[in-house]
């Protein structure tokens, strides 16, 4: 952000007579070393950071109608002042306003659900996070080991993963709450850290929200910001569990990151809480997937009885179980469900393969989530999700439901979806928008695709697959109810967008990563119908479609697709349980934590005031007044990339 520096007279507080209760809160997005103030007419009143980046303090005053906030800098000058006008009202002493932010309250509309629900999604210890505000994260980190990873996404001695924990305190703010712990934070992602805007993951001491784990995801490989979040809602909308969240200002030691998504971590407390419906649920055992080193992807065939032979494939991971009912460090017996899942498979592909009886759908069910894998498998058609589970398994996992004795498939990280993407030479860009059934291109013959090559050859699950295409295509995937969900997204995000931007291009870490300098104008077009292309040397990413227009074009190739599809032949091919999706109709409860703030109200209470006379007489000079606060390892950096997929502990690239 540029700071210009005003002009001021400061002079000091006159008498006054009547006075009363103001409360201000404020939130500063200008980074450590500057204050927030004030402006009251001609009055600036400094407030005192009691929880930074929150300021807040009480002004006494017979009357205060219209308010702005001003930036001052260490010496308690004004550099700036808000481009806003705010008038005080009986709910301003309750909130935490955000500096140059005006205050809102809009209502993202929920995407329709047309299909029976399949898990909770949610429960009372682990409520879904709010997607209509937007959060204040603020880390104060060990600056020595922060600088050092934010310089060295990538070890420059070695170019592996630098995953150091860097700890922290963390204070986040939204416009009801304030929260503070300790912690640490790292940094996540394999393509991200590409960008110099890195991603995060936070992990607390304390629970926030009913977590103790979240991750700040940069959004910056496209110009709208809203593509991923997008991509979760349809996957929720469908049934099907998936990392939500909202929006988050973020900001570490003194560097202004910008705007980010504030998602769920793929954590034990996340399944526990979303797929079993209450956080101290017991789970089972989740494995993630990889591409290995030799460019071989799990195909989920049996190795064996010897978990060696799974873990020294490169291909599984294990990644969440519960520590109550394994032993860590019995490796045979955290492996042991993964071993069952690829027998299970193997034995019904070698007696079901050419079976299309039901027989064969009755044998794959008992042990599979056939269901959840195809409304998955339906959203990911729909985003053409270029980085996920059924284009090259990765951003996936397995996962042994204990509560149903079978597994399913989770997937996660959708910032290559919705027709912003890197380059793939797998992909017929031709019929992407038309093909919703072979644009995986499942003959392949590096990536195996034979194991969703082996449901989709049975009639019954094909045909289960169409109609949840169908159903969700002309119910939820619908441009005039896609629309209504981004533009809503688009106006909670609006005012932050060219100062997201802005602090990208400003961020002052010493690292070199990808920088696209998108602008305004490229967030409010790709919105609709305009694409935003790569500029050599200037924008690396290429965004061939607008949002909506991917929407409507891919909406119509798979209602074409699909167009002889009968929607009312509706019933689950496994799972097919009764199942109450957990809602959170609770309104969010004030809860300032910072200080106990006394409303203005109609029965005004007056205040006895110490005053102090100028002996100045000009009724136009501003005056500033100070006022009492309120008690992976390892793979190499290799830059202007057409594209990656995910390979263990390293991408593999086309060129």
């Amino acid at each position: 952000m540029k700071i210009k520096f005003f002009s001021i007279f400061i002079s000091s507080l006159f008498a006054l007579g009547k006075a009363y209760n103001y409360n201000f809160n404020v939130v500063s997005i200008l980074g450590e070393g500057y204050s927030l103030g004030v402006k009251i007419e001609n009055t600036i009143y400094s407030l005192e950071p009691t929880l930074f980046p929150l300021f807040n303090g009480t002004i006494t005053a017979d009357y205060i109608s219209e308010y702005k906030y001003v930036a001052l800098n260490q010496q308690g000058a004004v550099v700036e002042e808000e481009s806003i006008s705010r008038t005080y009202t009986d709910t301003t002493s309750q909130i935490n306003e955000v500096y140059n932010r005006t205050n809102k309250n809009i209502e993202i509309p929920e995407l329709p659900e047309p299909l029976k629900p399949m898990f909770k999604m949610g429960g009372e210890d682990f409520k879904p996070i709010p997607n209509n505000i937007i959060y204040n994260f603020y880390a104060k980190c060990n600056d020595k080991d922060y600088t050092f990873v934010s310089n060295e996404p990538f070890l420059r001695e070695t170019e592996e993963n630098n995953d150091l924990n860097v700890n922290c305190t963390f204070t986040i703010i939204s416009p009801k709450d304030t929260y503070q712990s300790t912690g640490s934070i790292h940094l996540i992602g394999w393509g991200s850290r590409q960008y110099k805007k890195l991603s995060w993951a936070v992990k607390l001491d304390k629970k926030f929200m009913g977590r103790k784990s979240f991750k700040l995801r940069a959004v910056a490989n496209e110009p709208t910001l809203i593509r991923e979040r997008l991509a979760e809602e349809l996957y929720n909308a469908a049934g099907v569990p998936t990392q939500q969240g909202t929006y988050a200002r973020v900001f570490i030691n003194n560097d202004i990151y910008g705007l980010y998504t504030l998602i769920d971590s793929f954590s034990k407390n996340w399944i526990a809480g979303t797929v079993h419906g209450n956080s101290k649920a017991k789970i089972g055992v989740s494995y993630k997937f990889y591409a290995n080193d030799d460019e071989v992807y799990p195909n989920f065939k049996y190795l064996g009885d010897d978990y060696n032979a799974y873990e020294e494939s490169g291909n599984y991971e294990i990644d969440e179980f519960d520590k109550s009912t394994i032993n860590p460090d019995n490796e045979s017996e955290k492996w042991a469900p993964l071993i069952r899942f690829t027998q299970l498979y193997t034995d019904w592909y070698e007696k079901y393969n050419n079976d299309n009886s039901d027989s064969a759908i009755e044998a794959l069910t008992k042990f599979l989530n056939v269901e959840s894998l195809l409304r998955l498998m339906t959203i990911e058609t729909l985003t053409a999700a270029f980085d996920n589970l059924w284009l090259y398994n990765s951003n996936s996992a397995l996962y042994y439901n204990p509560e149903r004795d079978n597994y399913q498939f989770i997937s996660f990280d959708y910032d290559q979806s919705l027709g912003g993407w890197l380059y793939d030479e797998n992909i017929n860009y031709d019929t992407i928008t038309e093909d919703c059934i072979t644009w995986v291109n499942p003959n392949d013959p590096v990536i195996d695709h034979s194991f969703f090559n082996s449901l989709l050859s049975h009639p019954q699950i094909l045909e289960r697959y169409n109609v949840i295409l169908a159903k969700v295509t002309r119910i939820i995937f619908d441009p005039d109810t896609v629309s209504k969900f981004i533009y809503s997204l688009a106006e909670l995000i609006r005012e932050d967008v060219s100062w997201n931007f802005e602090s990208i291009d400003q961020l002052k870490i010493e690292y070199d990563g990808h920088v696209n300098h998108y602008t305004f104008e490229d967030f409010e077009n790709n919105l609709g119908y305009t694409p935003i292309h790569n500029i050599t040397d200037y924008r690396f990413d290429d965004t061939p479609y607008g949002l909506m227009d991917w929407v409507k074009k891919k909406g119509d190739g798979c209602k074409n697709y699909t167009r002889n599809i009968n929607i009312n032949n509706d019933i689950n091919i496994s799972d097919d349980y009764e199942v109450e999706v957990y809602r959170d109709n609770s309104k969010p409860n004030i809860n300032i934590t910072i200080n106990s703030t006394i409303a203005k109200t109609n029965t005004k209470t007056k205040i006895k005031t110490k005053t102090i006379t100028t002996k100045s007489k000009s009724k136009t000079k501003t005056k500033i007044i100070g006022i009492k606060p309120k008690t992976k390892n390892g793979w190499p950096r290799i830059k202007n990339r057409p594209n990656y997929h995910h390979i263990k502990n390293k991408p593999y690239y086309y060129y």
